[in-house]
């Protein structure tokens, strides 16, 4: 990563050029394939590779454009709302419909205002909770695996089970498998003890990753705090308790506290992601070469990480590996996966693992001419995981979730750059 070069507007644009391709791609049927959605991600990952390999540095949006893209994350849910697989129906998907609108017009209205730019924020930020709570009262079964798994691996942390042995009752795809990395329940379990559901947990999470982003950037406009509650199919990524506002929400945390001065607890919230998702992982030469954050640091998140999964490993190492390795590692291609494979499978085509491992090298091939500062480090974060999920085989809605989040924390930290330059 070289150092920092001067701020464009290009860059800028660029950047939301891709997040609005990202959200038009993965609003189209809920992220699941279809040739204009996979073109969509495709060529905004080409936008961001630009970005980075040329070594660009944004400079903060402007209220334009940021309007541009609020409106696109509107029209996006406006042309392809979700509905099919939300599993409820009538008066109660609209009113989350309409809720959800609401905090996106809410937003957009954040771009008029010029003053009290904290009570713009807390209005649409709440919001964004009122229609997260809404999902949750509203769809009491999700019918998703990961619901039941989180659900009832968070009920049996009360009881000593361990969630690589547990079997998920009424699931309706996973039933003996936990393929995520422990801390996924660790962190989420006092909401299910709490409030019956961890979809809790991550609408929080969700709301605090946008109240990070605005105290990194406080003059920045709201809107931009508030497009990690506003992209297409938000509501969607609540209802069926994926965990990726939960490592956004860590990985922010990490780079907000680094940036504050406040090394532990940056070491800390990125130990947590990497113990959480097994993906992190190949965000941690990133966080290596950041001068800020340093490869001692680095190594000792990645200590940390490794002695929090370490009681699920020596309770059952077969057990663990079959479920955190394994059986991620034979899922096949399938058509209906929104990524390059899936596509290159329908025309006759198969790849193996060297597909996505060289889309990887390309990716920290790229992330060299990135800018050894916080915004460098977020656009390359956002690129080595797009990457990783166009070149994976099964990629959906949620995985694209987190490039898009990162995306944003690059355009705040170019923000706060800007803040502190003057």
């Amino acid at each position: 990563m070289p150092m920092v070069g001067t701020a464009s507007a290009l860059a800028t644009r660029l950047i939301l050029a891709a997040w609005c391709l990202l959200s038009v791609g993965v609003s189209v049927h809920e992220g699941e394939y279809s040739a204009p959605g996979l073109a969509c991600v495709v060529l905004g990952l080409l936008l961001l590779a630009a970005v980075v390999a040329g070594g660009l540095v944004p400079r903060r949006p402007d209220r334009a454009e940021l309007g541009i893209a609020v409106a696109v994350a509107f029209a996006s849910a406006a042309v392809h709302p979700v509905d099919r697989l939300m599993h409820t129906g009538g008066g109660d998907l609209l009113a989350i419909q309409i809720a959800a609108a609401v905090t996106v017009a809410a937003a957009a209205a954040t771009l008029l205002v010029r003053r009290r730019d904290g009570i713009a924020w807390a209005v649409g930020a709440g919001l964004a909770l009122v229609t997260g709570c809404l999902v949750i009262a509203f769809v009491t079964n999700p019918k998703i695996d990961v619901w039941y798994l989180l659900q009832q691996s968070s009920t049996g942390l009360l009881h000593g089970d361990d969630m690589y042995r547990q079997h998920w009752a009424h699931s309706h795809g996973l039933r003996a498998v936990y393929p995520y990395l422990p801390m996924s329940t660790v962190l989420l379990a006092p909401f299910r003890w709490i409030t019956g559901d961890v979809r809790a947990g991550l609408l929080l999470a969700s709301v605090a990753t946008s109240a990070l982003l605005r105290r990194l950037a406080p003059a920045a406009p709201v809107a931009l705090a508030l497009l990690v509650l506003v992209h297409p199919h938000w509501a969607f990524l609540i209802d069926q308790s994926w965990t990726e506002p939960l490592l956004l929400f860590l990985l922010v945390t990490a780079v907000v506290a680094t940036e504050r001065g406040r090394p532990i607890v940056a070491v800390i919230a990125l130990a947590a992601a990497v113990a959480a998702k097994q993906h992190v992982v190949l965000l941690l030469p990133l966080f290596a070469l950041w001068p800020a954050f340093g490869w001692r640091r680095t190594l000792a998140a990645a200590g940390l990480a490794a002695v929090a999964v370490l009681p699920w490993v020596a309770a059952g190492p077969a057990d663990f590996w079959h479920d955190a390795v394994h059986a991620n590692v034979v899922l096949g291609v399938i058509p209906r996966a929104l990524c390059v494979p899936s596509f290159l499978q329908r025309h006759g085509i198969t790849v193996g693992f060297w597909f996505p491992l060289l889309g990887l090298l390309a990716a920290y091939a790229g992330c060299l001419r990135a800018p050894r500062t916080a915004v460098g480090l977020a656009l390359g974060s956002a690129l080595v995981l797009w990457t990783v999920d166009a070149t994976n085989k099964q990629s959906f809605f949620n995985h694209y979730t987190l490039p898009l989040g990162l995306l944003v924390l690059a355009l705040t930290a170019a923000s706060q750059r800007e803040e502190v330059a003057t």
